[in-house]
């Protein structure tokens, strides 16, 4: 008989650990903006103290935002650090990676997720995920800095002299000075309207030498960060994550050693040969020897070509072997006289403590030339199930998946290729959604060909700029559409730029900008290419999707909300042409029917992480307001109705989580319970509103501002702030013998804006409010009521804090009613999947029937 035995040993390496770039938290700047009267040294030299002194008196701190890797990618951060020295820090990555650290004095602790450690530490990703262990700066996040945020050590490393002022503006249009004193590395930012301090940048990571032992930042770049206290909510819940955790704080384990090059276990396999064998089964020793300096555990797989073999578990201390017999069908047992007849005996061990127990996965990298103990070589740190499976289902060609029949031979590139890529990818923090990706079913792969992620991953880890954050932002997309629910197999396919979606009908094409120079000329022509991109695939029967994806550092685009991006978008320019007119292709019909976009906000606040502009918010962002003023006004049968005007008129705006403070919602349908605004008869459903806003258009009678007769349109703009003529209309409607009051504006070319019951003085519309149906009760509700919501809800809800959607007024139970939002800003659902809403009283006060509001950290 002939016995084989093959083996591929990779080479270890040290781990390099995980650099973090200190980047902009919550108060991010734009772009130096011109703002007049800077101030001379003396006057400089006054705001620093002013600075300087609400700096010192923060004796508890909150920073929220996203601190940037070596690797460009943004973990979204909310640390809150009290002046009795402890310290909570919740960290994502924007890749299912999530992380809570704790720091008590000098001591850090973490429990993180196995997507966390999948793209930090991916060895951690099965022994130590949702673990409490004692943490350090190779595990993804600076922890060093954890100890040493105060207001008093801020100052303290801040102060200096011979100040300097730079007149600047914050994103959300805070008019700031940035103070800086010679020399220092430091700078304050402070409000020039009310003298607020906003926010500091510097050398953060430099502060926490304590646990480094280091004086300066080292790897840590600088960073901006906000300043602002904490409020009770916060304290409440950083001072309960800490009780939570209780003895885990002090008594959190060491987690085991990072493997390094030339440690850990080092295994080869002996076969031994035996001699001839003359019986039905072949006792076949087979030896486990380990060169290296730790023990391994696992389990030692013996196959032959003539059958038999099998699996049993092995432990062999360092410098020994383990030697195990396992029975191998004779194929010459059957002869009728004297043959020899050759077999092949294989065996590989796999250690489980390292690799797991998924043989067959590591059976079939063992066969490609991959050891699944360390499949990448020089980086010992990464490997572990998640990695192993990661491999395996790229390096397979496709379209197979059952047996993964097509394996790659030992020497084929495409193996190193995937090696390199699942080594990069663990420093981008890709391979948790490289485990969603890897050989999805609903990915689509040509016959014989390597997943397209491949070369989508190697983009988001290789590439620079632009392209890289285009292909991450791809990846992100092909994770979301293919855990869709009812995703039907091979429904996506994906090339540079585009994703082609057979099952939501749609192809979308990806744009993006980072550098923001010339950055009107950079968003045009990443816009006209991504545009051109559609005509390189089979676009009938989809709908055409652009995706415009902004880097942090780009301040117009990249650090702003929804309604500032949209007014910045609308003025870009470049050459005399508009993004507008790229939009139309010169016409006033968009050539998509969606737009998203996606900047830090975005990533950082909104479901989904990105905004979303269907078909009618791009035909109002091309309109082009005629240069002569028009005479005809639209008539009844001229309103055109669409979905972002009728439902700001019904319902109100969508709610813009990356604007909290900044919501004017509207809202005119009875019950919608809008803050100070009207409402129409209960009896009347939107096709009987639409139908009384037909009569008042017919009537013709329109006013200006003041309310006085006009036939003169007013220069305006829509809700994507294209410029428009308007016409305001004044006029009374009856349905359903009902009579109301309406005022309407209505663009030139017939589109409907908003409308409500009017309220002026000496007009026939009988309205009424809380004071006189609750409070005095000289009114009553019924299906003819003319209503007015309380102007504003109660000043200081007894909401503990809680994540809301802004709150609705309820008229018929005089209550305020606040949908719950999750920890991810999506709306909470209770364990039955109904949707969580508290409720309070005018005054604030938590009403019996409500749910207990779970404590938040706004």
């Amino acid at each position: 008989m002939r016995l084989t035995a093959s083996r591929r040993v990779l080479g270890g390496g040290v781990l390099a650990g995980v650099v973090i770039v200190v980047a902009c938290l919550a108060a991010l700047l734009s772009g130096p903006v011109s703002v007049p009267g800077t101030p001379s040294a003396t006057g400089a030299a006054d705001l620093a103290r002013s600075a300087l002194g609400q700096l010192g008196g923060l004796g508890d701190v909150r920073l929220r935002g996203s601190l940037t890797t070596e690797s460009g990618v943004d973990l979204a951060i909310d640390v809150v650090a009290l002046s009795g020295g402890r310290t909570t820090a919740t960290v994502s990555d924007g890749a299912g990676g999530a992380a809570t650290f704790l720091a008590v004095r000098d001591r850090v602790v973490v429990n993180a997720n196995s997507a966390w450690w999948l793209n930090t530490v991916p060895v951690y990703a099965q022994s130590l995920s949702d673990t409490w262990v004692h943490a350090t700066d190779d595990m993804g996040f600076p922890v060093g800095m954890l100890t040493a945020l105060s207001g008093a050590r801020l100052r303290e490393v801040v102060d200096g002299s011979s100040w300097t002022a730079r007149p600047t503006v914050y994103v959300d249009g805070t008019r700031a000075f940035a103070l800086s004193a010679h020399g220092s590395p430091w700078t304050i930012y402070l409000s020039s309207e009310n003298s607020l301090l906003l926010g500091i940048g510097g050398p953060l990571a430099g502060m926490g030498d304590r646990l480094r032992k280091a004086q300066t930042g080292g790897a840590y770049s600088s960073g901006l960060v906000s300043t602002t206290a904490v409020d009770d909510p916060c304290r409440e819940r950083a001072n309960k994550t800490v009780t939570d955790a209780g003895e885990k704080v002090a008594s959190a384990p060491e987690p085991p050693p990072v493997p390094a090059a030339g440690h850990g276990p080092d295994l080869s396999i002996d076969i031994v040969a035996t001699g001839t064998c003359m019986t039905a089964s072949c006792p076949t020793p087979v030896a486990v020897v380990n060169s290296g300096d730790e023990a391994a555990t696992g389990m030692l797989s013996v196959t032959a070509t003539s059958g038999g073999g099998g699996v049993l578990p092995f432990t062999v201390a360092p410098g020994q072997r383990s030697e195990q017999v396992f029975q191998v069908v004779n194929p010459a047992y059957t002869c009728t006289q004297s043959c020899t007849r050759p077999y092949d005996v294989s065996a590989f061990a796999q250690v489980t403590t390292i690799a797991g127990g998924d043989l067959d996965t590591g059976r079939r990298l063992y066969d490609k030339g991959v050891d699944p103990n360390r499949p990448v070589p020089g980086r010992p740190e990464v490997a572990g199930p998640d990695v192993n499976s990661v491999i395996d289902r790229l390096i397979t060609p496709g379209p197979a998946v059952a047996g993964f029949a097509r394996a790659a031979a030992p020497d084929d590139p495409a193996v190193e290729r995937v090696i390199d890529l699942v080594q990069k990818s663990g420093d981008a923090r890709l391979l948790s959604l490289l485990r969603t990706l890897a050989r999805h079913p609903a990915i689509a792969v040509a016959d014989g060909q390597p997943s397209p992620v491949i070369d989508i991953a190697r983009s988001a880890v290789r590439g620079k700029g632009a392209e890289r954050l285009a292909a991450r932002q791809q990846l992100a997309l092909l994770a979301d559409l293919a855990q869709q629910p009812g995703r039907s197999p091979n429904s996506l396919s994906a090339q540079t730029g585009l994703v082609t979606d057979t099952f939501g009908k749609r192809v979308y094409s990806i744009a993006s900008v980072t550098n923001p120079d010339d950055r009107d000329r950079r968003v045009h022509t990443a816009a006209d290419e991504a545009l051109k991109r559609f005509a390189t695939v089979e676009t009938t029967g989809l709908a055409k999707t652009l995706v415009l994806d902004f880097g942090d550092a780009f301040p117009a685009y990249g650090q702003v909300q929804r309604k500032v991006l949209v007014d910045q978008l609308s003025l870009l320019r470049v050459d005399g042409r508009s993004l507008a007119d790229l939009l139309g292709g010169g016409t006033d019909t968009p050539v998509v029917d969606e737009l998203m976009v996606a900047n830090k906000f975005t990533r950082d606040s909104v479901p989904g992480g990105r905004y979303v502009f269907t078909r009618d918010d791009l035909t109002a962002f091309l309109h082009r307001r005629p240069a002569d003023i028009p005479r005809t006004k639209p008539a009844g049968k001229d309103l055109v109705f669409t979905e972002p005007n009728v439902h700001h008129m019904a319902e109100g705006d969508p709610y813009d989580a990356a604007d909290p403070g900044k919501q004017n919602t509207g809202g005119h349908l009875a019950g919608a319970g809008g803050p100070g605004k009207t409402e129409f008869p209960a009896a009347w459903t939107l096709d009987d509103v639409k139908a009384a806003l037909a009569q008042v258009a017919d009537q013709g009678r329109t006013v200006d501002s003041q309310g006085n007769l006009t036939t003169q349109p007013r220069a305006d703009r829509n809700h994507m702030n294209a410029p428009v003529w308007s016409w305001r209309y004044l006029g009374t409607a009856t349905v359903k013998g009902i009579t109301v009051e309406i005022d309407m504006y209505v663009y030139s070319d017939g589109t409907f804006r908003n409308a409500y019951p009017a309220l002026r003085a000496g007009g026939p519309n009988r309205i009424v409010d809380r004071d006189r149906v609750h409070v005095a009760k000289s009114a009553t509700l019924n299906d003819t009521t003319l209503f007015k919501n309380p102007d504003n809800p109660p000043a200081n809800p007894q909401l503990n804090g809680a994540r809301t959607l802004p709150p609705r007024y309820d008229r018929a139970t005089d209550t305020w009613r606040y949908p719950a939002l999750d920890a991810t800003g999506k709306p909470a659902v209770d364990q039955a999947g109904q949707p969580v809403t508290y409720v309070t009283d005018n005054a604030g006060v938590r009403t019996p029937t409500s749910p207990i509001p779970v404590a938040g950290c706004p």
